[in-house]
């Protein structure tokens, strides 16, 4: 009895270490599963602006039931990304003339004011840009560019993120998933992927010689020409989107 006695109170005096479990992961909903997958297709230019897409469609090629996904379809509304036409289906966002004008003027204003703020980068922050500029090249040689949208976004978020404005960068985020819809076939136009590299390679160039100005009118020139050539694919493209307005 003594023993046991003197065993509890050692245990009752021992310091009880917190579990450290690995939490389970919880499996996504299928909600979540069908936003994900739609924004996706949009983003990459899998569903176009113009076509009429029914949440049967959807749901079938997803695999899973209506019902998640026209809860997904409603959060896709709140972000703009898609609009809904009663007893047709769904279509996804475009953007007329003076949106496309807006959103690169925004652009212009939140990359222009990084551009002052950051002054100059490390080498290393620097390596990281000229790698994905040179990324960008190998990706046209390699695959005609199946890549170069996805590091174009790459660049433009590293080069905000370099100047530590968290909420900057949330801007951009939001306004990337406009931009893409808006400038994805622009990006793609004959010659402009050329110029595009040659626009981030001035921006480099001139982040590494440390010019505030020299990157400003850089920058400016770069979304200038990306705006342009977003225009003349809307304009291009008005004829297939505009009955759906």
């Amino acid at each position: 009895m003594f023993f046991l006695s003197r065993k509890r109170a050692v245990m009752n005096k021992r310091k009880r270490l917190p579990l450290e479990f690995d939490q389970i992961a919880r499996p996504r909903s299928l909600n979540d599963i069908a936003y994900e997958g739609i924004k996706e297709n949009i983003l990459k230019g899998k569903l176009l602006a113009g076509e009429i897409y029914s949440e049967l469609e959807l749901a079938r090629t997803l695999g899973i039931s209506r019902t998640p996904v026209r809860e997904a379809l409603i959060r896709l509304s709140a972000d703009h990304l898609i609009a809904f036409h009663p007893r047709k289906g769904i279509s996804v966002n475009y953007f007329n003339k003076e949106d496309i004008e807006n959103l690169f003027e925004l652009r212009q204003i939140i990359e222009s004011a990084v551009a002052a703020k950051i002054k100059s980068l490390s080498r290393q922050q620097i390596q990281v840009m000229q790698d994905l500029v040179a990324d960008q090249e190998a990706d046209l040689k390699e695959s005609g560019g199946d890549s170069f949208f996805e590091i174009d976004r790459k660049f433009h978020l590293f080069f905000i993120e370099s100047c530590g404005n968290r909420f900057m960068v949330q801007t951009n985020n939001n306004l990337r998933n406009y931009i893409a819809i808006s400038s994805r076939s622009a990006l793609m136009q004959k010659g402009r992927p050329e110029e595009v590299l040659r626009e981030h390679q001035a921006i480099v160039e001139a982040i590494s010689a440390g010019n505030i100005e020299k990157t400003r009118k850089a920058i400016t020139i770069h979304l200038q020409n990306s705006k342009v050539a977003a225009l003349e694919s809307y304009e291009e493209n008005l004829k297939l989107i505009e009955p759906q307005r």
